[in-house]
């Protein structure tokens, strides 16, 4: 294993977030000090050197992340000011001046409740189409897009409905620990499509965790829901203030709602984090979280026909295509894996599940009602605002295809808490972090399919490690061989150093 390199971002307090843009030539850093970094590092030697340093946020920075490159240098940010901020590159100004990054939009959270996650999907098929989802602290997901394309200073919102609507993850209350974070599907093309299934090329994925559970949703075109529910999306009723960047109108190019597609078996803890692996062309989709009990979980989902497929594409020559190219599931391992049930009539009864809105879902709804009085663009004030109450927990939809889990395998005391999972850009890697000041990378084997640790790397301050490489000078060899054995353990840390937080680490 390489080793690593650790620098200095120079912050004020403790870092964040570390984020590099699409092809790893830059460097983000974002801190509780309110400011983001942004370094510009070689692909060849690995060397950063300092772009500009910015004042973000009046509060700490959650979460911040490059955009696709396709429309230019553009990065999100996310804080406790209640905001969302998208910054764009001005190359015109000078490096380290603090006005390289200019702010050109901003989306409040009008319920007056801190973003705690954000991410953005770009798709560049036969027109570039961005999206934009953000989820607060009380599990309220909003869905936005670019109200022209080609420009990200407008938005409009597509959707907003609470995760906590439904299930056992109840409504957080008062003072309790709360976990959300929401991923979008890194896929261009969905698993769905590929698979013959689905005629929706377009059709977007969203994986949200929600305390202790994890929901798939995915988009639907209104138009084909045949529901009441239409009317609850464009911004109109949803408590969307006509502040800076944000479109009041019902322009947007593309009016989509998001339904639950699967729920995932509930996890014991809170889940800290979830991750969507890229490269779903293997025939699954596959999900890692990491939980509060420091397991880390994979799931694999597969997709097949539903009952409603013959009757919502009449197509022969699309059911001759369904017939060639049915959907596949991959089998659990046997040893490493827990099979889970994936007959339709239990997938059908979940997606078909209908609960009622807990209490903090309806006090949304009634600050939304109100902040839409106060607050509706002149272009909208004459549209009626629709009852929240037409948009019900997200279960209600039946997609004419089934998504069903073939397997979860669950990598138990991965770490003392597990907080963080990353899947390569191919998807069969994934690294995961915890409380203990542990890296670790694990891969699923060719030949058995159980996931394996092949590697790890301790956090360690840099005292410790001048020390280890003045003792290791001469046995190089011998303790790379050491330490290759170990890697491929049951997970435990690769040495016993002293764990630092001082540096970053890449």
């Amino acid at each position: 294993m390489g080793k690593s390199s650790a620098f200095d971002p120079g912050h004020h307090d403790r870092v964040t977030v570390v984020h590099t843009n699409f092809n790893g030539t830059r460097i983000l850093t974002a801190s509780i000090d309110h400011r983001i970094k942004v370094w510009e590092r070689d692909p060849k030697t690995g060397e950063r050197t300092l772009l500009d340093t910015f004042t973000a946020h009046d509060s700490d920075v959650r979460d911040a992340k490059f955009l696709h490159p396709t429309l230019g240098t553009h990065l999100g940010s996310i804080g406790n000011d209640l905001k969302f901020h998208l910054w764009g590159e001005d190359a015109s100004q000078a490096p380290r001046g603090g006005h390289r990054f200019r702010r050109i939009a901003t989306i409040p959270s009008t319920p007056r409740v801190p973003f705690v996650s954000m991410d953005v999907k770009t798709l560049a098929t036969d027109h570039v189409s961005t999206f934009l989802a953000l989820i607060d602290r009380q599990g309220l997901l909003s869905i936005y897009e670019p109200s022209t394309p080609d420009d990200l200073r407008e938005w409009t919102l597509l959707d907003c409905f609470n995760v906590c609507a439904t299930g056992t993850s109840a409504a957080p209350g008062r003072g309790e620990e709360t976990s959300f974070k929401v991923r979008f599907d890194p896929n261009p093309t969905p698993l769905a499509y590929i698979n013959s299934v689905s005629d929706d090329r377009d059709q977007l994925g969203i994986v949200v965790c929600a305390l202790n559970e994890v929901k798939i949703y995915r988009s639907v075109v209104p138009s084909h829901t045949g529901t009441s529910a239409d009317v609850s999306i464009g911004g109109i009723g949803m408590g969307i203030s006509g502040g800076t960047g944000i479109s009041g109108g019902s322009n947007a190019s593309h009016r989509l709602m998001f339904y639950e597609a699967i729920r995932l078996p509930t996890h014991p803890t809170l889940v800290r984090d979830v991750a969507w692996a890229p490269f779903s062309v293997r025939g699954t989709d596959r999900i890692a979280t990491a939980c509060k009990d420091g397991a880390v979980r994979i799931f694999e989902l597969g997709v097949a026909d539903g009952p409603g497929a013959a009757a919502r594409d009449g197509d022969d020559s699309r059911q001759q295509r369904n017939n060639g190219h049915p959907g596949r599931n991959n089998g659990a391992d046997p040893q490493h894996s827990t099979p889970t049930s994936t007959t339709r009539s239990m997938s059908m009864q979940q997606q078909s599940q209908q609960q009622h809105q807990s209490s903090l879902t309806t006090q949304i709804a009634g600050r939304h009602g109100t902040a839409a009085t106060h607050h509706t663009s002149p272009s909208s004030s004459g549209a009626a605002a629709p009852q929240h109450s037409a948009n019900p927990a997200r279960t209600a939809y039946t997609f004419p295809y089934i998504t069903a889990l073939s397997s979860a395998t669950t990598l138990a005391q991965a770490h003392t808490d597990a907080w963080s999972v990353t899947f390569d850009s191919q998807g069969q890697v994934l690294m995961s972090t915890g409380g203990d000041g542990v890296t670790k990378v694990w891969r699923k084997s060719v030949l058995g399919g159980q996931w394996m640790m092949f590697a790890g790397q301790e956090i360690t301050g840099d005292d410790d490690d001048d020390d280890d490489d003045d003792d290791d000078g001469d046995d190089e060899d011998e303790d790379e061989g050491e330490a290759h054995e170990e890697h491929r353990g049951d997970g435990n840390k690769v040495n016993g150093k002293k764990q630092g937080t001082e540096t970053c680490r890449l």
